[in-house]
């Protein structure tokens, strides 16, 4: 057994490690979890939330939590983006202030808001490999 003592203490400590590294990653808050969890939902409106206080502290508070990949303001509507997540703060009908969640935006990904610039349009072509995508008969 004592040959195999420090691999087996090896093992041990480093599936500890991943282990918490594991927890520490799951227990992380993103903005669209943060506002899950910290604002109150809009009655009979899916992924709406009432805003706290007006347009841009409410945009201002989330962003304070986890800074978004891209921040535009356009008319009275504030847009914040996450990878492939969409917040939206604005104005919406009879309220005056409301918080829109748009997980894995396929409008964000087709291009829905390239009004807004580069940063919320689909990803470049730059970030592709180039050449063909595969397939029979192509070379």
């Amino acid at each position: 057994m004592k040959p195999y003592r420090g691999l087996i203490i090896a093992l041990v400590a480093g599936l500890c490690a991943v282990l918490l590294g594991l927890v520490l990653v799951g227990s992380g808050t993103n903005a669209v979890r943060y506002v899950r969890e910290n604002y109150t939902p809009v009655a009979g409106a899916s992924q709406t939330y009432e805003c706290r206080g007006d347009r841009d502290s409410t945009a201002r508070d989330i962003s304070n939590h986890e800074r978004p990949d891209a921040d535009q303001l356009n008319e009275d509507t504030r847009y914040l983006r996450y990878g492939d997540d969409m917040i939206v703060v604005g104005r919406s009908g009879d309220l005056a202030c409301r918080v829109q969640l748009d997980e894995n935006s396929r409008t964000l990904r087709s291009g829905g808001f390239i009004f807004l610039g580069g940063a919320f349009g689909p990803g470049s072509p730059a970030r592709s490999a180039g050449g063909s995508s595969g397939g029979v008969g192509v070379k």
